[in-house]
């Protein structure tokens, strides 16, 4: 029984140390990211810079097919900051 519970612990440590916002950057994987933006592109089609965010989404993809992980990645963090609010507000360049 002891035992059980050690693993359940540790098993709920390990879980917790890892989340950060539901999703990580610059692991090597641009797949998370992407699932991050579609959760976001839902929630923001009100944003002033909705239009090029979803461009630079497309480049994500892009290089996302052709195995450029970082590109997608940089591309993507811009495609979010572009639909991220910052203090209630939304980027307007």
């Amino acid at each position: 029984m002891r035992i059980t519970a050690l693993l359940s612990l540790l098993f709920i440590w390990a879980c917790g140390t890892t989340a950060e916002a539901g999703h990580s950057q610059n692991n090597g994987s641009c797949i998370d990211d992407l699932v991050h933006y579609q959760n976001m592109e839902g929630k923001r089609g009100d944003a002033p810079l909705f239009e090029q965010s979803q461009q630079w989404r497309a480049k994500a993809v892009e290089q996302n097919v052709q195995r450029n992980v970082e590109k997608c990645e940089e591309y993507l963090e811009e495609a979010l900051r572009m639909i991220r609010k910052t203090d209630g507000e939304y980027p307007t360049e």
